[in-house]
């Protein structure tokens, strides 16, 4: 396909003013080009107030139950594979991204079921015990009433480094019914753009309280525009990129961060033994080739656990095996000259290391860097990959030793992928969460997270909002007050 697409979605009302800009992407699938709008400081103060203005006219009125179903309606039209949005993301994406087309299609089917009206429901309830909370006041058990207001317009940061994930901030913001500007990222910058198209043809009136933009990172004016307008500011991004936005929050601007993550997996050697050390190898190879590991959920190491009828050197050659087969199935993105680097720099480390002791060794594709499994037995520091389907594996005498061994990044770890039978189950998780771990889940299931789940160990909407208590004695004394009293 060669075409040029809008690259944005804005009040039809602003859009005939505004200049754009192209937006390349371009590999042996084809050519795409996007057209992003390059909005003044002027121009996107009236957007936002715009939005604002839609919002306490329409959104602000909606019932909590009212937004599942419109939102659940759009994933209905999403998970139609005739749906011709669908169609259009799943022909541009892989240009857009680089990555596997069926792996694209296979995770947008998988991802967008989290957003179906029940599971909606769940996100709802696992953040408020009582969800009427978000549209009316409720009676407290302490005595007294209390009401849940989301932010009246949240502008979110999105990251570009997996498709479809702006989706759950997207979601977020609607369900606590604030008004939406979306950053998108240059890396990535379409689907938000389609899945807000999608809201448009159910709820016109909703889709006016949704803009979705572009505008280059960094640019100091139009951030700064962008936070004051602001009540709460969502950004994902690395450490970095986190740092630069946060400076620029103004003092009564709430900050939601989702920084830089790692995660990894474990493997108890119970796991190791006939069927079983096959399919956790296809597991785990599943877990770190998924989107070439740019998720923050992509594990960079795998610790194995000595003792099965498999040692963990064996798991490191099955691991192998299995990566290799996940990439004759769903092939890396082409990677940039510095990337590719990366990857032959740690290869060469390791090769040379291999020769003076047999405690270190080199598995990987050969003619290119496809995938790369380092099994080795010392660990100085945490191996962090330098990702794109470059893993570690290290073995442990005893699940005990983790706690030390991820030490040096307890305040990062994001998700834990394990293989373990019911007997180790408790004893693990238990370790685990002294990690400071945020997420623990099967081996295989890192890259896919169940709707709910506590993102950074946070609430979704609990984070968004401010709650408003009218406390008992309002009740109890203004009877006194009543001028029809007896």
């Amino acid at each position: 396909m060669d075409s040029l697409y809008s690259g944005y979605f804005l009040p039809a009302d602003v859009v005939n003013d505004l200049k754009f800009k192209t937006l390349s992407f371009k590999n042996d699938r084809g050519h795409v080009e996007l057209q992003v709008p390059e909005m003044t400081e002027t121009q996107l103060s009236s957007v936002m107030l715009t939005l604002k203005k839609h919002r306490h006219e329409y959104l602000s009125k909606l019932h909590t139950n009212d937004l599942i179903t419109i939102i659940d309606q759009a994933i209905q039209k999403w998970l139609h594979p005739n749906y011709e949005l669908r169609q259009f993301a799943e022909e541009t994406l892989p240009i857009i991204t680089g990555y596997d087309a069926e792996m694209i299609r296979l995770f947008l089917s998988r991802y967008l079921r989290t957003f179906r009206k029940e599971r909606l429901q769940r996100i709802v309830e696992e953040d408020f015990s009582n969800p009427l909370v978000l549209d009316e006041f409720r009676p407290r058990r302490a005595g007294g009433l209390t009401r849940a207001y989301g932010p009246e317009l949240i502008t979110h940061i999105f990251s570009g480094n997996v498709p479809g994930l702006p989706l759950w901030s997207l979601v977020s913001g609607l369900l606590v019914k604030s008004a939406t500007l979306g950053k998108v990222s240059s890396s990535e910058p379409l689907f938000p753009v389609l899945f807000s198209k999608t809201i448009a043809e159910i709820d016109p009136d909703l889709a006016k309280t949704i803009a979705i933009t572009w505008w280059q990172g960094g640019n100091e004016s139009i951030e700064q525009t962008a936070f004051k307008h602001s009540q709460t500011v969502v950004a994902y991004g690395g450490e970095r990129t986190i740092q630069q936005i946060s400076k620029k929050i103004p003092p009564h601007v709430r900050f939601v961060e989702h920084g830089h993550k790692v995660s990894f997996g474990v493997i108890t050697k119970e796991c190791l033994t006939g069927s079983l050390a096959w399919q956790s190898a296809e597991r785990a190879a599943k877990d770190a080739s998924w989107f070439d590991q740019q998720g923050c959920l992509s594990p960079h190491v795998f610790y194995v656990e000595k003792g099965g009828h498999y040692s963990p050197r064996d798991f490191a050659r099955l691991l192998a095996q299995e990566m290799s087969n996940f990439e004759h199935k769903m092939n890396r993105a082409n990677l940039t000259p510095d990337e590719t680097n990366a990857i032959l720099k740690a290869r060469s480390d390791v090769e040379f290391k291999s020769f003076a002791s047999d405690r270190i060794e080199l598995l990987a594709s050969e003619g290119g860097t496809s995938w790369t499994v380092i099994y080795r037995e010392d660990q100085e520091q945490f191996p962090f990959s330098c990702l794109n389907r470059l893993v570690t594996v290290i073995p442990i005498d005893d699940l005990k030793e983790l706690k030390e061994r991820t030490l040096s990044v307890q305040r990062l770890i994001q998700t834990v992928g394990i293989a373990c039978p019911p007997q180790k189950f408790q004893s693990l998780i238990h370790i685990l969460g002294e990690c400071g771990v945020n997420r623990i889940c099967f081996l295989g299931e890192m890259p896919q997270p169940e709707a709910g789940w506590h993102h950074d160990g946070r609430f979704n909407l609990g984070d968004l909002v401010y709650w408003c208590d009218v406390e008992s004695s309002v009740e109890a004394l203004m009877d006194k007050f009543d001028p029809y009293r007896d």
